[in-house]
């Protein structure tokens, strides 16, 4: 059977791609059970489509599976009340977390994309443990609407890819401003009628602008082995004749000021009850006051439950309002940072760490906000495997909107790369064959 999606008149492709979709539980599928991995909404249907789901079927997508995630969002795990999701290159280890279904769904062959959503890092934690592409776009460019977010103001709905043609293509089909998620408001005006597919060129390192982020390059005997990984890459793009602009930093502490530009705990709970609103009346639950005094949730996750419910009020917080001008201030210093040294894109680590075992959140070391806190966007691309045979990824950084040039230096270095390492754990099968 050919499952594709075709590209409409105006883009002129002339492609014709395979492509089931792997959608994580948080995104409403109106005829495919969607539960969040909770056992409250297990076996339950919301009344609409997520605004990206409609998107993507509009154009001829087959939405193939809902995909395991942590809870509602609330770790860095990836497991929930269906089980643990687990880590194809070594099975003791985290897969990533909170988007880790969809990262190994699209990493063993289950689908060819998958739509994830992050918070944090829960777009591109998931995939760097699973040497995926991962595109966590500007804020405002993909609707959320139809979504269970954690944040309002900083969730984000991304791509899990094999390769960045693949990515680029489902985006196109999922950005756009919606009426529903006022957010989208910011992309009027700045998106072009081409799809991302055009901008893409194997060429492009040629003369290329990269600024190195030395802030986000952990310091510390035991990340060194990642900061060689990614420098050689750097190296790399030297000898592919980019510029490279070494030594970019903002001239503070901006692993250890994360922390006060993040508020989505303080959300949560807001975010949930106007989810749940959109969800429909048959919706088993009506608020998360209501979720929580049913006892039907993770245990494992009951701190952030009582830390979101004795949040009454943020319009008048100060803390938190301090901490969404933390956020504009950052993305500011970011964004001038690489204008001052005219750089198309910043590029550093993802993560210092790789996967950790099972039982432990891939947070803290392994967790770099800086594209989700700041809402600017960002391109994680695999640069192979470390001693251990578990992936690495590093990450492009654009400025608001820059997709089409993120996109198109992630696509040259992928080419000149070809750093995806596929799992042993999940082989072909002997007599295996799929006709398209």
């Amino acid at each position: 059977r050919r499952i594709s999606i075709e590209p409409p008149p105006s883009f002129n492709s002339g492609r014709d791609i395979p492509i089931p979709i792997a959608i994580k539980d948080t995104v409403d599928v109106k005829d495919i059970t969607s539960a969040g991995g909770n056992e409250a909404l297990k076996g339950t249907f919301p009344q609409y489509d997520a605004t990206v789901v409609k998107k993507l079927r509009d154009a001829g997508a087959i939405i193939f599976l809902k995909a395991n995630l942590d809870e509602f969002n609330l770790g860095g795990e990836s497991v929930s009340a269906f089980g643990q999701v687990l880590n194809p290159y070594d099975l003791t280890r985290n897969p990533g977390g909170s988007s880790g279904g969809p990262a190994v769904a699209v990493n063993c062959g289950f689908a060819t994309l998958g739509i994830a959503t992050e918070t944090g890092a829960s777009i591109r934690s998931p995939a760097s443990n699973n040497s995926l592409i991962a595109i966590a776009p500007t804020q405002g460019l993909v609707s959320r609407a139809g979504v269970i977010v954690m944040s309002y103001t900083q969730d984000r709905v991304g791509v899990h890819a094999k390769s960045v043609d693949d990515a680029a293509l489902m985006l196109t089909y999922m950005r756009g401003m919606d009426p529903e998620d006022l957010f989208t408001w910011e992309s009027l005006g700045k998106l072009t009628p081409e799809p991302y597919t055009s901008h893409l060129n194997k060429n492009a390192l040629v003369g290329a602008r990269f600024g190195v982020f030395r802030d986000l390059f952990r310091k510390g005997e035991e990340f060194q082995p990642i900061n060689q990984l990614v420098d050689k890459e750097i190296s790399y793009l030297r000898q592919q004749r980019a510029v490279v602009q070494d030594g970019l930093n903002t001239g503070m502490d901006l692993v250890g000021f994360f922390g006060q530009a993040r508020a989505s705990i303080d959300e949560f709970k807001f975010a949930f009850n106007a989810y749940l609103h959109r969800r429909g009346p048959d919706t088993p639950v009506h608020s998360l006051e209501e979720l929580v005094a049913s006892g039907k949730y993770l245990k494992h996750f009951e701190g952030s439950y009582k830390r979101a419910l004795a949040v009454e009020s943020v319009d008048f917080d100060a803390d938190y309002l301090a901490r969404l001008k933390n956020r504009l201030t950052l993305r500011k210093i970011i964004v001038d940072l690489m204008d001052k040294y005219q750089v198309d894109v910043l590029v550093h680590p993802f993560k210092s760490l790789a996967a950790p075992l099972i039982g432990t959140v891939d947070r803290g070391p392994r967790d770099n906000p800086v594209s989700s806190v700041t809402g600017l966007p960002a391109i994680g691309v695999p640069i192979g495997v470390n001693r251990e045979g578990l992936p690495i990824s590093m990450e492009f950084l654009g400025r608001p909107f820059s997709e089409p040039t993120l996109l198109k230096l992630a696509y040259a270095y992928e080419q000149a790369t070809h750093k995806r390492v596929a799992p042993k754990s999940t082989p072909h099968l002997d007599g295996e064959v799929f006709t398209y």
